[in-house]
This record gives C-alpha cells, sequence and structure tokens, in this order.
C-alpha cells in the first residue's frame, strides 16, 4: 500500500510546520482531541497508509531507545491497523494491535527526530497531540503531576505558580527596562525559566548584557509578561494555550511589538510558529542568531577568549530539528572561545533530546532509563570540560544529569554566559 501513497502523501506535506498542531474552535457541541480513528484528518489517515515500516522513527526516538513504551513506528501502524478495521476497537486503551496506550503517548518528548528522519514525510507529533488533548480535554485523565502544572498556569500563568509581581525583579541590578511603544526595538520575551529559574536567570543576565554591549535596543514587559504556553499545548491543554496565546497576541498588538529576542528554544518556537495560526507576523528571533548576527556585524568584539577548556555543545530539538538553526549558536562559542565547540556523536539533525521537551520537564520518567541520563553519559565519553547549551530546559537536564553520575566538575554554560565572560561582563 505504501508503494502507491507514499509519493501524493510528500506532495500533500505540512508547508508550514510540520510539528505544529491544528488549531481547535472552542465551541459549544464541539469534540476535542482524537479519541477514534474517524477523528483524524484524512492526512493523518493518509500517513497511517504510507508509513514504509522502516523503522528509522523508532531508531532515533529517545523515548524508546530508553526502554519506554512509546514507538512512532507503531503509533502510526496502529491507526492504519485500526481504520481497517473501521475503527471497530478502541484507538487509545490497553496495548494492542490498532490501541495505543496512555502511557506511550504520555512518554513523547515532542523532539522532532522522528518527523526529520521519515523518508515519506510522515507526521508523527500531531497525531500524538490530538489524542492528548481527548484525554485531557474530554477525560481529565493525564499524569498526577500535571494538575499543578496546569492550575498555575490558569491561575498565575507560569509553570511554578510564582506571583508575575516577581517576573521583573531580575533586572534589579540593570534598572528600568520596561518596553516602550514606539522606541524600543527589540522585545526581550524573558520567559518562565529565565524570570524565576535561578539558575535559568543568570543566562537571562548574561544575555541582557551582552545586548547592552552592542548597543540593542531592548525592553520587557515585566509583570505583563505571561507564558507562551508551549508546554500546556504539547501536553494537550488546548483550552489554556489558546486563552494565553489569544492574551499574548492581543498584548504585542497594543504595544506596537514587531521584534522579539529569547533565550528559550521554546518560546522562541511557539512565538514563531504556533502563533501564525493566530494571524500574528512577528520578526522572532533566538539570542544564538542575533548574538552571532551581531559578532558578524562587528558589533561585538570578545577583548578576551573566554577559557572554558575542552567544549562540547548540545543542539535543543525546538531550535535545531524544528527551526533548522544549528551554526549560530556554534558561532557565538567560537567567537567567545576562539575554538569550534566539539560535538556529541548524536549531533546536528540526529541530535539526542535532552528528555524535557513535549511537557516532559514537568513530569516524572517512571520507566525505563532516564533520557538525560544518556545524554549525559554519551557526553562523559569525551571527557569535557564545559557542556555548552541554548536553552533553560537543556541546561536543567543536563546540570541534574551531572550530578546523578556524580560529575559535576563538568560545567553547564548557555552560550550568552560564555559571550558575556569573553566581554568582560560577568
Amino acid at each position: 500500500m505504501h508503494i502507491l501513497t507514499a509519493i501524493p502523501n510528500c506532495y500533500f506535506r505540512n508547508l508550514e510546520h510540520p510539528a505544529v498542531p491544528p488549531r481547535e474552535e472552542f465551541q459549544m457541541g464541539n469534540r476535542f482531541g482524537v479519541s477514534g480513528v474517524e477523528q483524524f484528518s484524512w492526512k493523518d489517515l493518509l500517513d497511517s497508509f504510507s508509513c514504509t515500516e522502516c523503522g528509522r522513527c523508532q531508531d532515533l526516538c529517545p523515548a524508546h531507545n530508553t526502554g519506554k513504551s512509546l514507538n512512532p513506528r507503531r503509533v502510526v501502524h496502529d491507526v492504519k491497523v485500526n481504520l481497517l478495521e473501521k475503527g471497530g476497537k478502541p484507538l487509545i486503551g490497553p496495548k494492542g494491535e490498532g490501541t495505543s496506550s496512555e502511557e506511550s503517548l504520555w512518554d513523547c518528548t515532542t523532539c522532532g527526530a522522528c518527523l526529520s528522519v521519515c523518508p515519506v514525510l510522515i507526521e508523527h507529533l500531531p497525531k500524538i497531540v490530538k489524542m492528548r488533548r481527548h484525554l485531557v480535554q474530554e477525560k481529565a485523565r493525564f499524569p498526577e503531576e500535571l494538575l499543578n502544572l496546569f492550575e498555575n498556569m490558569e491561575q498565575r500563568s507560569n509553570p511554578w505558580g510564582i506571583a508575575p509581581s516577581e517576573r521583573g525583579k531580575w533586572t534589579s541590578v540593570l534598572g528600568e527596562r520596561s518596553f516602550k511603544p514606539g522606541e524600543t526595538e527589540y522585545l526581550f520575551f524573558v520567559g518562565c525559566a529565565g524570570s524565576f529559574d535561578s539558575r535559568a536567570k543568570q543566562t537571562t543576565l548574561a544575555l541582557a548584557t551582552t545586548l547592552d554591549r552592542a548597543g540593542i535596543s531592548w525592553g520587557i514587559l515585566g509583570k505583563d509578561e505571561i507564558c507562551c504556553g508551549d508546554s500546556v499545548r504539547r501536553l494537550g491543554n488546548e483550552f489554556v494555550f489558546d486563552k494565553m496565546a489569544r492574551d499574548n497576541v492581543a498584548m504585542f498588538r497594543e504595544r506596537g511589538v514587531k521584534k522579539i529576542v529569547t533565550a528559550c528554544p521554546h518560546c522562541f518556537s511557539t512565538l514563531k510558529n504556533d502563533y501564525r495560526q493566530y494571524g500574528v507576523e512577528l520578526e522572532v528571533v533566538h539570542h544564538s542568531e542575533l548574538i552571532a548576527q551581531l559578532v558578524g556585524d562587528g558589533k561585538l568584539k570578545a577583548p578576551k577568549k573566554a577559557g572554558q577548556g575542552k567544549v562540547l555543545f548540545h543542539d535543543s530539538c525546538y531550535l535545531g530539528r524544528h527551526n533548522d538553526t544549528y551554526a549560530a549558536p556554534r558561532a557565538v562559542i567560537e567567537a567567545a572561545t576562539g575554538a569550534s565547540p566539539g560535538d556529541f556523536e548524536r549531533n546536528r539533525e540526529n541530535g539526542f533530546c535532552c528528555g524535557a521537551g513535549g511537557g516532559r520537564m514537568w513530569m516524572e520518567e517512571q520507566t525505563g532509563a532516564r533520557i538525560n541520563h544518556e545524554r549525559v553519559k554519551e557526553a562523559l565519553k569525551q571527557q569535557p570540560d564545559t557542556i555548552c547549551v541554548s536553552c533553560p530546559y537543556c541546561m536543567t537536564m543536563l546540570e541534574d544529569g551531572l550530578k546523578d553520575q556524580g560529575a559535576e566538575k563538568v560545567r553547564v554554560r548557555d552560550i550568552a554566559e560564555v559571550m558575556a565572560e569573553a566581554l568582560n561582563d560577568r
């Protein structure tokens, strides 16, 4: 069958962004998510017939590689089996032919490895997110630890439930930095981790001082900033994401925001790709791209080289595979240290996830090996002094993994921290 369907499946591929799930309309009488095979789109069903069963997706899947129940090939295969049986069995239920288990759906980190490697352009992620939406919005069945996350997002618009007034406190050493409509060039969308997480705030300060050094006009929303909604969308809580996206889009329009810079690839990808579904076109750049551009333009020149020892660079899934940005962070590290960073054995398009994407940042791994342990073990084989990252989630996962492996002597640094050190600002 796949011989007949693979070519048209490639032709009808998603030209926007295959990892971005479709919007839902919240009206009385609508059903949310997918609980039966008949609720999938025609493209989802064509995908299932086009699968060649080659296994490339499962070979790269971090969940499958660490002994968890998720197998992206099986998810697509089960859709086909269920369809051929005319939906005669539950799509989500006890593991079996034609049925995906709930456990396997929650294992996904939405890293995009399955999408990038599929030879016939099958879109695995939207199917998993659609089934998560059914479990969350219609059945209220989800891992227990997500209850606090969902409540905190609804009530205080951040994962920790910290008061919004705390968002801008990190600027106390810099002075007033509010975004001024018509005057400020870049909105620095700090994000929840960059605002509240003590380790990520160091990256935030490093980026702020670097932008100042380059003479860039930037400002923040402070207590008015709310989460971009990345985690709740990937976890299937589309209703909460929809409200956050609408509120953010309204705020951006009201304040005349045209350009956004952020140090979080999850904020970057969501604002750049998902928010297009809400009719807003923004120039969104990741801090690696902006810093690399400033270096290339001669606006940033490191007076000294930051001594980081042997450096490895870990590719963020949401910056790399989801947005095809690989060169910029490496260029920043080279400009700051005077040498190109080393790569993990699995890197760039074949990089291995840290384990925090898809909302997994807020969940425990109950089965198999920990994904961050697998990634850290891979790094330690090369005996690095420093692991450079470009994402606050990767920072947390790799630092925790190094501690668990008794390798605290290996430093984890964001590229902005490395550049700030070379500029003598920290």
